[in-house]
């Protein structure tokens, strides 16, 4: 058994000291593709990518088969890669999203203004919420109460609370 499946399995049982050990042995591998990621987005922090890389390369040591083929520098390498293509992935999302949102209003009325942002909320909805959720967030524009929604929809009070706090939160994660 090489050193890198030891340090995993005493990893894996809670021993600090060997994953530090194993963040010191994959230290240039997470600076390299954290900095090949962090290229691809502008305004990021290079930090906050390396952070994100070594979460990664713990979640990494805590899913690692030691008897598995492959070996642990390429699960990691895998990993890391396949976290930091994700974070990618939503930062572009939300300045895309965020720059959809943004509005000249000079001449448009008040009016004109609020119609065009809810559209605007509207395809975000449509685009970001599960199908449950639209029909939730359909019910709930329009007015109508939790109680009158769970009937509607046959789910319970709690589940339909659940739904409204996850939409919610959808959305003003994609407005930001």
């Amino acid at each position: 058994m090489d050193k890198s499946n030891i340090l995993v399995i005493n990893a894996k049982n809670g021993d600090e000291s060997a994953f530090s050990e194993l963040s010191l042995i994959y230290a240039p591998l997470i600076n390299s593709i954290s900095r090949r990621y962090f290229n691809m987005c502008e305004g990021a922090s290079l930090d906050d990518f390396v952070q994100e890389a070594q979460m990664a390369l713990y979640d990494a040591v805590k899913t690692y088969n030691v008897d598995g083929k492959v070996t642990f520098g390429a699960y990691a390498k895998a990993c890391v890669r396949n976290r930091l293509v994700s974070c990618v992935r939503r930062i572009k999302s939300k300045k895309r999203n965020k720059s959809d949102l943004e509005i000249s209003c000079e001449g448009a009325s008040l009016q004109d203004t609020v119609v065009w942002r809810d559209r605007k909320l509207l395809t975000l909805a449509e685009n970001t919420l599960s199908s449950y959720e639209k029909r939730i967030f359909q019910l709930y524009v329009k007015g109508c109460k939790v109680r009158e929604i769970s009937k509607s929809v046959g789910k319970s009070e709690k589940s339909v609370n659940n739904a409204i706090y996850r939409i919610r939160s959808k959305l003003r994660d994609t407005v930001k």
